[in-house]
């Protein structure tokens, strides 16, 4: 066995996750697809992904989504012939070797249908966080129109940088150096576009999308803390899913928690439906 450690991923290894996943898609009956992206990782230094071959030929990986310092996702996968035999938890340890590397605390186990199941998470010691819907809504199911408000709808700018960590840290509770960092690299990937809404000539509302093939995934939409309650949320999506689909894409996607019944209000009302559900399970690294 011998396991590799990345920080970057290249095409070779990109297809070769990918193989691995239809393979295993094959045999499952599902369809897998990790997000492989690695451009909203806090820290470009640090591995995020963990290869473990056989004889010359991938047979897991682990793969660890990191938008900030103080936790991880983790999503994994192995050939159905090599499970329960401890190719993951090979590959769990070198991944925890990095975490306390690099003085990340916590670890998410990402459990969606078919991926790190509920038995794997709890025998880890993780516990239950929280849950996420993905709701999608689809070109056709949405009249793009003339939206009446004193909002308008922007693209970020490098300019705009400060005033748009006020408005993140003040929507979400992030600390200053995470808001810049994820601004930042949104800024400057190549498959992602910020949004910002204005009102009164002021940056009051953000919002992210990152762009794959025919479909958009907002993630980080937010309203500054004096704004919310207001309404002003939903014209700001709306704005955002006009330009969005007017400019060619087919679907839309988000994550919202389970819990967050406004939003999902919002969501809903807008036309979104949920597609899936995830389940989070959170473990101390130094637990594990």
């Amino acid at each position: 066995m011998i396991i590799k450690s990345l920080n970057h991923l290249d095409s070779k290894t990109k297809t070769e996750i990918r193989k691995l996943e239809t393979i295993c898609s094959q045999l499952d009956g599902c369809t897998y697809l990790t997000d492989l992206d690695e451009s909203l990782n806090v820290d470009k230094q640090m591995n995020h992904t963990f290869l473990c071959y056989e004889d010359e030929h991938l047979i897991a990986f682990l793969h660890l989504f990191i938008p900030t310092k103080s936790e991880a996702e983790l999503s994994a996968l192995t050939l159905s012939n090599y499970r329960r035999k401890g190719y993951f938890t090979a590959l769990l340890l070198r991944a925890r070797e990095e975490l306390i590397n690099y003085q990340i605390p916590d670890l998410l186990f990402v459990s969606q249908p078919f991926y790190i199941g509920t038995e794997i998470a709890k025998h880890f010691g993780a516990i239950h966080d929280f849950s996420e819907y993905v709701m999608a809504l689809k070109r056709d199911q949405f009249s793009v129109q003339e939206i009446q408000s004193q909002l308008t709808l922007i693209d970020q700018k490098i300019d705009h940088l400060e005033r748009l960590i006020d408005v993140s840290t003040s929507a979400f509770g992030d600390s200053r150096e995470d808001s810049k960092s994820l601004i930042e690299m949104a800024l400057i990937s190549a498959n992602r576009k910020g949004y910002a809404t204005i009102l009164n000539n002021k940056i009051v509302g953000i919002c992210f999308a990152r762009f794959e093939e025919s479909e958009a995934f907002l993630f980080g939409l937010g309203m500054h803390a004096g704004f919310q309650g207001k309404g002003l949320g939903s014209t700001f999506l709306s704005l955002v899913l006009n330009k969005i689909f007017t400019g060619g894409v087919n679907k839309v996607k988000l994550e919202v928690e389970s819990r967050n019944a406004p939003a999902l209000h919002v969501y809903q009302k807008l036309g979104f439906k949920a597609e899936e559900t995830i389940d989070y399970y959170r473990v101390h690294v130094n637990d594990l």
